[in-house]
């Protein structure tokens, strides 16, 4: 099969288009003809053990973390899938034109979804679901801030919060072309990033109450000002570090705020948990998605012979929404 492989080390660490062997599926897994592959900020480390547990014994080090296609084959173990099924996942070494993943992390097609829907959909609908829903703990009537809100992510956690009765949602970017997009999803303010200080403007929005929840895919160049900018009792919940892995805590502000400061990631999730997340992200916001409501949006689509192309293209941040590959 034709696979996107890592080659090389450190600065050198590049992709390759090489044929691969085809890897077999495990007990408990299945093997997908991948149709399309969802690219994430993630792959721009071209690290193929990126997340513990996904996917069975890499038969090459291939890019990716997320796919969509159709299952063609079966483990002994694997309950309730078949031979034919249209399914999407999280699943490692994805940049392929076969994949195997367990079959207890599969999440099926809506019937009118396209494979570049569908490959544009795992992560951020997990994601978003788990850092506004679970982590954040939103709840009607509640200020949402979202830093970065043009990533998939961001743009998913817009929409889930606005449909879950945030009473205002608050987005930043450093793009005022995207921030005018995010407005027709449920954004109500957006915040340049180049032009304002973000946390006095999310107090002026607010009255001074500050934001109840802040999804934060920005990191260290915003912690303080996150702090700054939440409410009394506020959940900030890091999801990406695109501004730096470290960051100053005033102490005394989270302490005075009673704040709660939360890290999330699927690195060292096991399979288990990663299926647990699905089945609540499935109980809160399937009817959303199978109705149309909630999807992220596409911006690009690549052929799988230029992924590096691709990661290029998510380097210089100028999509909105999704890039995805096709096979």
């Amino acid at each position: 099969m034709k696979a996107a492989v890592i080659v090389g080390e450190g600065e050198s660490k590049h992709l390759e288009i090489r044929d691969v062997p085809l890897p077999q599926p495990g007990p408990t897994e299945v093997g997908v003809a991948v149709r399309a592959i969802g690219v994430n900020r993630a792959d721009l480390s071209l690290n193929p053990g990126h997340f513990r547990g996904v996917g069975g014994a890499p038969t090459a080090p291939i890019a990716g973390l997320e796919m969509a296609g159709k299952v063609v084959a079966t483990g002994p173990g694997v309950m309730g899938v078949k031979v034919g099924d249209r399914v999407m996942a999280m699943a490692a070494r994805a940049y392929a034109e076969y994949a195997t993943v367990d079959y207890r992390l599969l999440i099926p097609l809506p019937p009118d979804w396209s494979w570049e829907a569908a490959a544009a959909s795992p992560v951020a609908l997990m994601t978003a679901h788990d850092a506004v829903l679970t982590n954040g703990r939103m709840a009607p009537g509640n200020t949402v801030l979202i830093q970065g809100a043009s990533t998939a992510v961001g743009i998913t956690a817009v929409q889930i919060a606005k449909m879950r009765g945030a009473k205002t949602v608050i987005g930043t970017s450093t793009s005022p072309a995207k921030l005018e997009r995010l407005g027709t999803l449920g954004m109500d303010y957006g915040i340049d990033l180049n032009r304002e200080d973000f946390a006095a403007r999310v107090l002026e929005l607010t009255g001074d109450h500050g934001a109840d929840v802040i999804i934060d895919h920005i990191g260290g160049s915003a912690l303080a000002g996150n702090m700054r900018c939440a409410a009394i009792l506020g959940r900030i919940v890091n999801v990406g570090r695109m501004g730096g892995l470290k960051g100053e805590i005033d102490l005394d502000l989270l302490s005075l705020k009673r704040l709660s400061l939360i890290g999330v990631t699927f690195r060292t999730r096991s399979v288990a948990e990663i299926a647990d997340l699905i089945a609540r992200m499935k109980n809160d916001l399937w009817a959303e998605v199978l109705a149309g409501r909630l999807h992220p949006p596409l911006d690009r689509t690549f052929p799988l012979a230029e992924a590096a192309a691709a990661l290029a293209y998510m380097k210089s941040n100028a999509h909105f929404g999704k890039i995805v590959l096709t096979t």
